[in-house]
Protein backbone atom coordinates (compact mmCIF):
# COMPACT_ATOMS: atom_id res chain seq x y z
CA UNK A 1 0.00 0.00 0.00
CA UNK A 2 1.38 3.13 -1.08
CA UNK A 3 1.25 5.88 1.50
CA UNK A 4 1.66 8.63 -1.30
CA UNK A 5 -1.52 7.68 -3.20
CA UNK A 6 -4.45 8.48 -0.70
CA UNK A 7 -7.10 11.27 -1.98
CA UNK A 8 -10.10 12.49 0.12
CA UNK A 9 -12.97 13.59 -1.57
CA UNK A 10 -15.85 15.60 -0.32
CA UNK A 11 -19.36 16.50 -1.63
CA UNK A 12 -21.13 18.50 0.75
CA UNK A 13 -24.65 19.12 -0.41
CA UNK A 14 -27.83 20.54 0.89
CA UNK A 15 -29.31 17.17 2.69
CA UNK A 16 -25.76 15.34 3.68
CA UNK A 17 -22.06 15.43 3.59
CA UNK A 18 -20.76 12.68 2.10
CA UNK A 19 -16.51 12.04 2.51
CA UNK A 20 -14.47 8.91 0.29
CA UNK A 21 -11.32 8.25 0.93
CA UNK A 22 -9.37 6.28 -1.82
CA UNK A 23 -6.23 5.24 -2.83
CA UNK A 24 -4.55 4.16 -5.88
CA UNK A 25 -3.14 0.40 -6.21
CA UNK A 26 0.08 -0.33 -7.57
CA UNK A 27 -2.46 -2.23 -10.29
CA UNK A 28 -3.52 1.54 -10.66
CA UNK A 29 -7.41 0.14 -10.18
CA UNK A 30 -8.85 2.76 -7.32
CA UNK A 31 -9.86 1.47 -4.03
CA UNK A 32 -11.92 2.60 -1.32
CA UNK A 33 -10.40 2.55 1.74
CA UNK A 34 -12.97 4.78 4.24
CA UNK A 35 -16.78 6.38 3.66
CA UNK A 36 -18.79 8.05 5.66
CA UNK A 37 -22.33 10.08 4.83
CA UNK A 38 -23.90 12.31 7.56
CA UNK A 39 -27.22 15.08 7.36
CA UNK A 40 -26.09 18.65 6.99
CA UNK A 41 -28.60 21.68 7.14
CA UNK A 42 -26.44 24.21 6.55
CA UNK A 43 -26.43 24.59 2.71
CA UNK A 44 -29.24 25.74 0.72
CA UNK A 45 -29.46 25.13 -3.01
CA UNK A 46 -25.67 24.34 -3.25
CA UNK A 47 -24.41 26.98 -1.15
CA UNK A 48 -23.73 27.65 2.29
CA UNK A 49 -26.55 29.64 4.34
CA UNK A 50 -24.86 28.10 7.77
CA UNK A 51 -21.49 27.59 8.03
CA UNK A 52 -20.72 26.60 11.88
CA UNK A 53 -23.84 23.98 10.91
CA UNK A 54 -21.53 23.25 7.62
CA UNK A 55 -18.66 23.19 9.39
CA UNK A 56 -19.85 20.90 11.97
CA UNK A 57 -21.35 18.25 9.55
CA UNK A 58 -18.02 18.56 7.77
CA UNK A 59 -15.74 17.33 10.31
CA UNK A 60 -18.57 14.92 11.79
CA UNK A 61 -18.53 12.95 7.98
CA UNK A 62 -14.26 13.05 7.74
CA UNK A 63 -13.97 12.08 11.21
CA UNK A 64 -16.60 9.05 10.75
CA UNK A 65 -14.42 8.43 7.35
CA UNK A 66 -11.01 8.71 8.90
CA UNK A 67 -11.77 6.20 11.25
CA UNK A 68 -13.01 4.10 8.96
CA UNK A 69 -9.83 4.21 7.08
CA UNK A 70 -7.52 4.49 10.41
CA UNK A 71 -6.01 7.41 8.62
CA UNK A 72 -5.69 11.11 9.93
CA UNK A 73 -7.29 13.71 6.67
CA UNK A 74 -5.24 16.55 6.07
CA UNK A 75 -6.56 17.57 2.23
CA UNK A 76 -9.79 17.41 0.73
CA UNK A 77 -10.99 17.55 -2.73
CA UNK A 78 -14.55 20.01 -1.90
CA UNK A 79 -17.33 19.16 -4.69
CA UNK A 80 -18.50 22.54 -6.02
CA UNK A 81 -22.27 23.17 -7.49
CA UNK A 82 -24.83 26.08 -7.40
CA UNK A 83 -26.51 28.52 -9.36
CA UNK A 84 -23.90 31.06 -9.49
CA UNK A 85 -21.65 28.27 -11.66
CA UNK A 86 -21.06 29.31 -15.24
CA UNK A 87 -19.52 27.89 -18.50
CA UNK A 88 -18.91 28.90 -22.27
CA UNK A 89 -16.67 27.17 -24.65
CA UNK A 90 -13.95 29.22 -26.44
CA UNK A 91 -11.04 29.34 -28.88
CA UNK A 92 -7.75 30.24 -27.93
CA UNK A 93 -4.88 30.99 -30.26
CA UNK A 94 -1.34 29.61 -29.17
CA UNK A 95 1.89 31.64 -29.16
CA UNK A 96 4.63 29.85 -30.50
CA UNK A 97 7.25 30.56 -32.71
CA UNK A 98 6.62 31.03 -36.65
CA UNK A 99 7.18 28.39 -38.74
CA UNK A 100 6.20 24.27 -39.69
CA UNK A 101 7.04 22.42 -36.20
CA UNK A 102 6.14 19.63 -34.05
CA UNK A 103 4.01 20.18 -31.56
CA UNK A 104 5.73 19.31 -28.00
CA UNK A 105 4.21 19.56 -24.70
CA UNK A 106 5.26 22.82 -23.75
CA UNK A 107 2.98 23.66 -26.28
CA UNK A 108 0.31 22.07 -24.79
CA UNK A 109 1.26 23.68 -21.79
CA UNK A 110 1.38 27.24 -23.24
CA UNK A 111 -1.94 25.97 -24.96
CA UNK A 112 -3.59 25.57 -21.68
CA UNK A 113 -2.49 28.62 -20.09
CA UNK A 114 -3.82 30.91 -23.20
CA UNK A 115 -7.69 28.48 -23.12
CA UNK A 116 -7.92 30.45 -19.58
CA UNK A 117 -6.31 33.92 -19.98
CA UNK A 118 -10.31 35.56 -19.77
CA UNK A 119 -11.47 38.46 -18.78
CA UNK A 120 -13.55 37.92 -15.18
CA UNK A 121 -15.86 39.81 -13.23
CA UNK A 122 -14.75 41.30 -10.27
CA UNK A 123 -16.39 38.44 -8.29
CA UNK A 124 -15.67 35.80 -10.73
CA UNK A 125 -12.75 32.78 -10.46
CA UNK A 126 -11.80 30.43 -13.24
CA UNK A 127 -12.65 26.74 -11.76
CA UNK A 128 -11.49 24.43 -14.97
CA UNK A 129 -9.96 25.00 -18.40
CA UNK A 130 -11.01 21.26 -19.82
CA UNK A 131 -8.99 21.07 -23.08
CA UNK A 132 -12.20 19.36 -25.71
CA UNK A 133 -10.06 19.92 -29.16
CA UNK A 134 -6.74 21.61 -31.38
CA UNK A 135 -7.14 22.89 -34.73
CA UNK A 136 -3.90 22.74 -36.40
CA UNK A 137 -3.48 24.82 -39.86
CA UNK A 138 -7.32 25.42 -39.75
CA UNK A 139 -7.31 21.52 -39.60
CA UNK A 140 -9.78 21.00 -36.50
CA UNK A 141 -11.25 18.18 -34.18
CA UNK A 142 -7.61 17.12 -33.52
CA UNK A 143 -7.69 15.42 -29.91
CA UNK A 144 -4.03 14.96 -29.27
CA UNK A 145 -1.62 17.11 -31.23
CA UNK A 146 1.88 15.80 -29.83
CA UNK A 147 4.33 15.37 -32.40
CA UNK A 148 2.37 16.36 -35.46
CA UNK A 149 3.46 19.08 -37.63
CA UNK A 150 2.25 22.88 -38.04
CA UNK A 151 2.75 26.41 -38.43
CA UNK A 152 -0.60 27.76 -36.24
CA UNK A 153 -2.52 26.06 -33.30
CA UNK A 154 -5.12 26.68 -31.82
CA UNK A 155 -7.37 25.29 -28.36
CA UNK A 156 -11.13 24.32 -27.66
CA UNK A 157 -11.79 24.11 -24.28
CA UNK A 158 -14.53 24.10 -21.68
CA UNK A 159 -14.01 26.82 -19.14
CA UNK A 160 -15.72 26.77 -16.31
CA UNK A 161 -16.25 29.75 -13.53
CA UNK A 162 -17.78 30.43 -10.03
CA UNK A 163 -18.38 33.46 -7.69
CA UNK A 164 -15.45 33.96 -5.84
CA UNK A 165 -17.81 35.14 -2.65
CA UNK A 166 -19.68 31.92 -2.62
CA UNK A 167 -16.40 29.48 -3.28
CA UNK A 168 -15.09 31.33 -0.58
CA UNK A 169 -18.08 30.39 1.79
CA UNK A 170 -17.31 27.16 1.01
CA UNK A 171 -13.63 26.94 1.41
CA UNK A 172 -13.67 28.94 4.56
CA UNK A 173 -16.39 25.99 6.56
CA UNK A 174 -13.85 23.30 4.97
CA UNK A 175 -10.78 25.13 6.55
CA UNK A 176 -12.88 25.77 9.85
CA UNK A 177 -13.07 21.92 10.00
CA UNK A 178 -8.99 21.81 10.32
CA UNK A 179 -8.71 20.58 6.70
CA UNK A 180 -6.86 22.11 3.55
CA UNK A 181 -9.03 22.24 0.61
CA UNK A 182 -6.57 20.95 -1.81
CA UNK A 183 -8.37 21.74 -5.12
CA UNK A 184 -12.55 22.67 -5.84
CA UNK A 185 -14.05 20.28 -8.43
CA UNK A 186 -16.97 21.46 -10.30
CA UNK A 187 -19.89 18.82 -9.88
CA UNK A 188 -21.47 17.92 -13.19
CA UNK A 189 -18.57 17.54 -14.05
CA UNK A 190 -17.11 15.19 -11.23
CA UNK A 191 -20.48 12.92 -11.19
CA UNK A 192 -19.84 12.29 -14.78
CA UNK A 193 -16.13 10.66 -14.14
CA UNK A 194 -18.20 8.41 -11.93
CA UNK A 195 -20.93 7.41 -13.94
CA UNK A 196 -20.96 7.63 -17.69
CA UNK A 197 -19.96 4.66 -19.99
CA UNK A 198 -16.92 5.49 -22.63
CA UNK A 199 -19.59 4.76 -25.11
CA UNK A 200 -21.85 7.95 -23.52
CA UNK A 201 -19.13 10.53 -23.69
CA UNK A 202 -18.25 9.23 -27.35
CA UNK A 203 -21.45 9.34 -28.73
CA UNK A 204 -23.19 11.98 -26.48
CA UNK A 205 -25.10 11.75 -23.15
CA UNK A 206 -26.64 14.25 -20.96
CA UNK A 207 -25.90 13.49 -17.42
CA UNK A 208 -28.05 14.95 -14.45
CA UNK A 209 -27.52 14.68 -11.09
CA UNK A 210 -30.33 15.47 -9.29
CA UNK A 211 -28.92 15.95 -5.69
CA UNK A 212 -30.68 18.07 -2.13
CA UNK A 213 -30.93 21.19 -3.24
CA UNK A 214 -29.94 21.46 -7.10
CA UNK A 215 -29.50 19.15 -10.11
CA UNK A 216 -26.49 19.18 -11.90
CA UNK A 217 -26.23 19.00 -15.87
CA UNK A 218 -23.08 17.81 -18.01
CA UNK A 219 -23.39 17.56 -21.45
CA UNK A 220 -20.59 15.08 -22.99
CA UNK A 221 -20.17 14.28 -27.14
CA UNK A 222 -17.23 13.17 -28.86
CA UNK A 223 -15.04 12.20 -25.18
CA UNK A 224 -15.20 15.09 -23.73
CA UNK A 225 -17.47 17.84 -21.61
CA UNK A 226 -19.29 20.61 -23.83
CA UNK A 227 -21.81 21.85 -21.65
CA UNK A 228 -22.29 22.00 -17.93
CA UNK A 229 -25.08 24.11 -15.74
CA UNK A 230 -26.74 23.87 -12.51
CA UNK A 231 -30.49 24.03 -11.63
CA UNK A 232 -31.32 25.17 -8.00
CA UNK A 233 -33.66 22.49 -7.65
CA UNK A 234 -33.37 19.06 -6.11
CA UNK A 235 -34.75 16.47 -3.27
CA UNK A 236 -34.79 18.90 -0.32
CA UNK A 237 -37.84 21.32 -2.94
CA UNK A 238 -40.32 17.88 -3.44
CA UNK A 239 -40.12 17.26 0.04
CA UNK A 240 -40.93 20.93 0.80
CA UNK A 241 -43.86 20.40 -1.89
CA UNK A 242 -44.93 17.58 0.09
CA UNK A 243 -44.69 19.59 3.70
CA UNK A 244 -46.65 22.63 2.15
CA UNK A 245 -49.46 20.55 0.48
CA UNK A 246 -50.50 18.61 3.60
CA UNK A 247 -49.52 21.09 6.49
CA UNK A 248 -46.57 19.06 8.17
CA UNK A 249 -42.87 19.32 8.98
CA UNK A 250 -40.14 18.96 6.72
CA UNK A 251 -39.02 15.70 8.38
CA UNK A 252 -41.97 14.00 8.14
CA UNK A 253 -42.33 15.15 4.47
CA UNK A 254 -39.04 14.01 3.61
CA UNK A 255 -39.94 10.56 4.96
CA UNK A 256 -43.21 10.38 3.51
CA UNK A 257 -41.35 11.13 0.11
CA UNK A 258 -39.16 8.13 0.73
CA UNK A 259 -41.77 5.64 1.92
CA UNK A 260 -44.66 6.45 -0.15
CA UNK A 261 -43.30 8.70 -2.97
CA UNK A 262 -44.21 8.81 -6.88
CA UNK A 263 -43.92 10.95 -9.70
CA UNK A 264 -46.34 8.84 -11.60
CA UNK A 265 -49.67 8.61 -9.41
CA UNK A 266 -51.29 7.33 -12.40
CA UNK A 267 -49.51 3.85 -11.31
CA UNK A 268 -50.59 4.14 -7.99
CA UNK A 269 -53.64 2.13 -6.16
CA UNK A 270 -56.31 4.49 -4.38
CA UNK A 271 -56.94 1.97 -1.81
CA UNK A 272 -53.23 2.54 -0.22
CA UNK A 273 -53.91 5.12 2.35
CA UNK A 274 -51.49 6.89 4.47
CA UNK A 275 -52.55 8.92 8.24
CA UNK A 276 -50.70 12.26 8.68
CA UNK A 277 -51.30 14.72 11.18
CA UNK A 278 -51.12 18.23 9.40
CA UNK A 279 -50.43 21.34 11.92
CA UNK A 280 -53.48 23.25 11.28
CA UNK A 281 -55.61 20.20 12.15
CA UNK A 282 -56.92 18.88 15.12
CA UNK A 283 -57.47 15.43 13.96
CA UNK A 284 -55.85 13.46 11.86
CA UNK A 285 -55.84 13.39 7.64
CA UNK A 286 -56.13 10.34 5.96
CA UNK A 287 -54.67 10.84 2.39
CA UNK A 288 -53.37 8.10 -0.70
CA UNK A 289 -50.54 7.70 -2.46
CA UNK A 290 -52.34 9.15 -5.54
CA UNK A 291 -52.50 12.61 -4.03
CA UNK A 292 -49.20 12.27 -3.16
CA UNK A 293 -47.83 11.55 -6.56
CA UNK A 294 -50.05 14.37 -7.78
CA UNK A 295 -47.70 16.48 -5.92
CA UNK A 296 -44.43 14.85 -6.65
CA UNK A 297 -45.09 14.56 -10.46
CA UNK A 298 -45.64 18.43 -11.06
CA UNK A 299 -42.49 19.13 -9.12
CA UNK A 300 -40.54 16.11 -11.51
CA UNK A 301 -42.57 18.43 -14.71
CA UNK A 302 -41.42 21.31 -13.79
CA UNK A 303 -37.55 20.04 -12.97
CA UNK A 304 -37.62 18.75 -16.22
CA UNK A 305 -39.05 21.46 -17.92
CA UNK A 306 -35.98 23.86 -16.49
CA UNK A 307 -33.56 21.13 -17.84
CA UNK A 308 -34.67 21.42 -21.07
CA UNK A 309 -34.33 25.02 -21.28
CA UNK A 310 -30.87 24.26 -20.07
CA UNK A 311 -30.46 22.13 -22.98
CA UNK A 312 -31.54 24.60 -25.54
CA UNK A 313 -28.36 26.52 -25.91
CA UNK A 314 -26.92 27.17 -29.81
CA UNK A 315 -23.66 24.97 -29.15
CA UNK A 316 -26.43 21.83 -27.97
CA UNK A 317 -28.23 21.96 -30.99
CA UNK A 318 -26.11 19.67 -33.72
CA UNK A 319 -24.83 17.60 -30.70
CA UNK A 320 -26.00 14.31 -30.16
CA UNK A 321 -27.87 13.81 -26.65
CA UNK A 322 -30.49 11.37 -27.55
CA UNK A 323 -29.31 9.65 -24.22
CA UNK A 324 -30.02 10.60 -20.61
CA UNK A 325 -28.47 9.64 -17.54
CA UNK A 326 -29.60 10.15 -14.26
CA UNK A 327 -27.94 10.07 -11.32
CA UNK A 328 -28.31 11.25 -7.61
CA UNK A 329 -30.15 10.35 -4.44
CA UNK A 330 -33.33 12.43 -6.02
CA UNK A 331 -33.59 10.56 -8.98
CA UNK A 332 -34.18 7.57 -7.18
CA UNK A 333 -37.90 8.89 -6.74
CA UNK A 334 -40.17 5.97 -7.93
CA UNK A 335 -41.70 7.00 -11.34
CA UNK A 336 -38.96 8.91 -11.93
CA UNK A 337 -37.78 7.95 -14.90
CA UNK A 338 -41.36 7.03 -16.69
CA UNK A 339 -42.19 10.65 -16.69
CA UNK A 340 -38.14 11.64 -18.42
CA UNK A 341 -39.05 8.95 -21.05
CA UNK A 342 -42.32 10.69 -21.60
CA UNK A 343 -41.32 14.82 -21.29
CA UNK A 344 -37.72 13.85 -22.77
CA UNK A 345 -38.53 11.19 -25.61
CA UNK A 346 -35.11 9.90 -25.34
CA UNK A 347 -33.36 6.93 -23.77
CA UNK A 348 -32.76 7.21 -19.85
CA UNK A 349 -31.77 5.29 -16.97
CA UNK A 350 -30.14 5.27 -13.75
CA UNK A 351 -26.72 5.71 -12.56
CA UNK A 352 -24.69 4.30 -9.58
CA UNK A 353 -21.17 5.35 -9.44
CA UNK A 354 -18.18 3.17 -11.09
CA UNK A 355 -14.76 3.03 -10.90
CA UNK A 356 -13.95 2.82 -7.46
CA UNK A 357 -13.34 -1.07 -5.78
CA UNK A 358 -14.57 -1.87 -2.31
CA UNK A 359 -17.61 0.16 -1.76
CA UNK A 360 -18.99 -1.10 0.94
CA UNK A 361 -22.53 -2.82 0.49
CA UNK A 362 -25.06 -0.42 0.81
CA UNK A 363 -22.88 2.19 -1.16
CA UNK A 364 -22.92 1.35 -4.35
CA UNK A 365 -26.01 4.01 -5.11
CA UNK A 366 -26.47 7.46 -6.92
CA UNK A 367 -26.38 9.22 -4.21
CA UNK A 368 -22.54 8.95 -3.48
CA UNK A 369 -22.30 9.48 -7.35
CA UNK A 370 -20.72 13.33 -6.77
CA UNK A 371 -18.58 12.23 -3.87
CA UNK A 372 -16.65 8.90 -6.20
CA UNK A 373 -16.84 11.41 -9.33
CA UNK A 374 -14.51 14.18 -7.47
CA UNK A 375 -11.91 11.20 -5.89
CA UNK A 376 -12.04 9.91 -9.86
CA UNK A 377 -11.78 13.53 -10.98
CA UNK A 378 -8.97 14.27 -9.09
CA UNK A 379 -7.00 11.04 -9.18
CA UNK A 380 -6.97 11.42 -13.11
CA UNK A 381 -6.66 15.36 -13.92
CA UNK A 382 -4.67 16.66 -10.69
CA UNK A 383 -1.32 16.07 -9.60
CA UNK A 384 -0.23 13.78 -7.32
CA UNK A 385 -0.59 14.47 -3.66
CA UNK A 386 -0.97 12.71 -0.54
CA UNK A 387 -4.08 13.68 1.83
CA UNK A 388 -3.74 11.85 4.74
CA UNK A 389 -1.18 11.49 7.55
CA UNK A 390 -0.43 8.93 9.22
CA UNK A 391 -2.14 5.51 9.57
CA UNK A 392 -3.39 4.58 13.06
CA UNK A 393 -3.04 1.50 14.76
CA UNK A 394 -5.72 -0.68 15.11
CA UNK A 395 -5.09 -0.68 18.47
CA UNK A 396 -7.58 1.60 20.13
CA UNK A 397 -7.75 3.38 23.38
CA UNK A 398 -11.29 3.66 24.33
CA UNK A 399 -14.74 1.71 24.02
CA UNK A 400 -15.87 5.05 21.96
CA UNK A 401 -13.06 5.12 20.26
CA UNK A 402 -13.24 1.29 19.03
CA UNK A 403 -17.12 1.71 17.98
CA UNK A 404 -16.00 4.56 15.44
CA UNK A 405 -12.83 2.97 14.34
CA UNK A 406 -13.68 -0.05 13.15
CA UNK A 407 -15.25 0.00 9.40
CA UNK A 408 -18.47 -1.44 10.94
CA UNK A 409 -19.24 1.34 12.88
CA UNK A 410 -18.42 3.90 10.09
CA UNK A 411 -20.78 1.68 8.56
CA UNK A 412 -23.45 0.77 10.37
CA UNK A 413 -23.59 5.30 10.62
CA UNK A 414 -24.03 5.39 6.67
CA UNK A 415 -26.92 2.72 7.12
CA UNK A 416 -28.92 3.89 9.51
CA UNK A 417 -28.98 7.06 7.68
CA UNK A 418 -29.83 5.96 4.24
CA UNK A 419 -33.06 5.92 3.07
CA UNK A 420 -34.21 2.28 3.11
CA UNK A 421 -35.16 1.48 -0.37
CA UNK A 422 -34.50 -1.36 -2.77
CA UNK A 423 -30.58 -0.32 -4.71
CA UNK A 424 -30.69 -0.26 -8.81
CA UNK A 425 -28.43 -2.44 -10.03
CA UNK A 426 -26.75 -2.19 -13.49
CA UNK A 427 -23.84 -4.13 -15.34
CA UNK A 428 -20.89 -2.36 -14.26
CA UNK A 429 -19.10 -0.74 -17.73
CA UNK A 430 -15.82 0.78 -17.84
CA UNK A 431 -15.80 4.23 -17.78
CA UNK A 432 -13.31 6.71 -20.18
Amino acid sequence: MLQDDFRVAIDIGTTKVCTIITRKRADHRVEVAGISVVPCNGMSKGMVADSAAVTAAIKESTGIAAADARVDIKSVYAGLTGSHVESKNRWANVPRPEGMRAVTDLDLLAAKKAAGAIDLADDRRLLHVIPRSYALDGLHGVRNPLGMHTGELHIESHVITGSISKITELHNAVSDAGLRVSSMVVEPVASADAVLTADEREEGAVLIDVGGGTSDIAVYHDGTVVHTAVIPVGGFQFSNDLSIAFAIDFDSAEQLKIEHGTAAPELAGMQEEITLNPSTMDQPLTITKREIGQVLKERTSELFRMIQLKLEEPHLADIPTDRIVFTGGGAKLDGFLNIAKYIFQRKVRLATPRGLDGMPEGTNDPAYSAAAGIALWGMRNLPAENHVGEQKSVAVSSESDATADTPTGALSVIRGWLPKREQTKEKETAGA
